[in-house]
């Protein structure tokens, strides 16, 4: 059966455009926490290495994962709001919880880490007593690297492993969980 490759269709997209959307996602979490002062926000990516960040299949994977993702969180906490967003940047999902941060960050983070689909996902999570809940508050490691399982934002930071071998991983990972396709 031949693999797919989920990087042949898309638009590619610059560094300018990633970053000006993460300003817009930003100001979407600054409306979101001012609406809901009391409650929980959830912002949800994947991580996409290269240009493209966005087509049919790259969709289908973040979908796959969304359905898991908001299960978990579902069965834990009262879903308030959501907003899909599907940009040139990559699909996102933005959710309002009932729910403590500190229990959606160790919810997100168990999918981060012991999920397949999770070690692709970046889920982001804030409440007006604290702007962004980290792995170091649950006392848990850094997220690892896809490739040799280091600190992931150390391979970032140093570009340890080039955008193919990032790539093939995702492709890898599209191909485990979709194995029934072509």
């Amino acid at each position: 059966m031949m693999k797919a490759d989920i990087f042949k269709n898309g638009s590619e997209q610059t560094i300018a455009d990633v970053l000006r959307n993460k300003d817009q996602r930003a100001a979407l979490q600054q409306q979101l926490l001012q609406q809901y002062p009391d409650d929980t926000i959830v912002a949800v990516k994947l991580n996409i290495p290269g240009p493209i960040k966005t087509n049919d299949k790259i969709v289908k994977l973040f979908k796959a994962g969304i359905k898991q993702i908001e299960t978990i969180l579902q069965a834990n906490g009262k879903l308030l709001k959501k907003i899909q967003q599907n940009q040139p940047t990559g699909p996102e999902n933005f959710y309002v919880f009932q729910l403590s941060g500190m229990q959606v960050k160790q919810l997100a983070s168990e999918f981060e880490d012991h999920n397949l689909l999770g070690r692709l996902f970046d889920i982001d999570v804030m409440d007006a007593k604290n702007a962004h809940y980290s792995r170091k508050q649950l006392n848990w490691p850094s997220r690892k690297c896809f490739i040799c399982n280091r600190d992931a934002k150390e391979c970032g930071r140093n570009r340890t492993h080039s955008v193919a071998e990032l790539q093939a991983y995702v492709n890898q990972v599209y191909n485990e969980v979709f194995s029934d396709e072509g």
